[in-house]
């Protein structure tokens, strides 16, 4: 049995597919936006080039909304057609301000980063 590699070089994260619950590639991470205080990824910059309709647009989401898939190689993430539309119009300067982040959070249906994670 081989251990899964569970590293991957921020260099050849730009361009990694971004797939539906259904594994329809719908997109792609253009960038990632970290805490420059721990070190951790908080926010991908994704484009969805067609999208059900949608024009090539970036789109900043919480990286919580996106879950590696081994088998793909990419990001497999929930977000539907309706939460791109109404997520906020953010560049990511504009998250620098708790209520906006909240905000976005919200609109994926996302926990926000700051949120104590459930004990299980």
């Amino acid at each position: 049995m081989h251990a899964e590699n569970r590293f991957l070089e921020t260099t050849d994260i730009p361009g990694t597919p971004v797939y539906d619950g259904r594994h329809a590639e719908i997109g792609a991470v253009d960038d990632l936006i970290v805490d420059t205080i721990t070190g951790k990824v908080r926010y991908a910059i994704l484009s969805f080039g067609g999208f059900l309709g949608l024009g090539k647009s970036q789109y900043v989401v919480p990286w919580t909304a996106l879950k590696w898939d081994s088998e793909l190689e990419g990001y497999v993430t929930g977000i539907t057609e309706d939460q791109l539309q109404s997520s906020p119009d953010y560049d990511p300067n504009s998250l620098r301000n708790r209520d906006a982040e909240t905000r976005l959070h919200e609109a994926y249906g996302v926990p926000g980063y700051w949120q104590p994670e459930p004990q299980g």
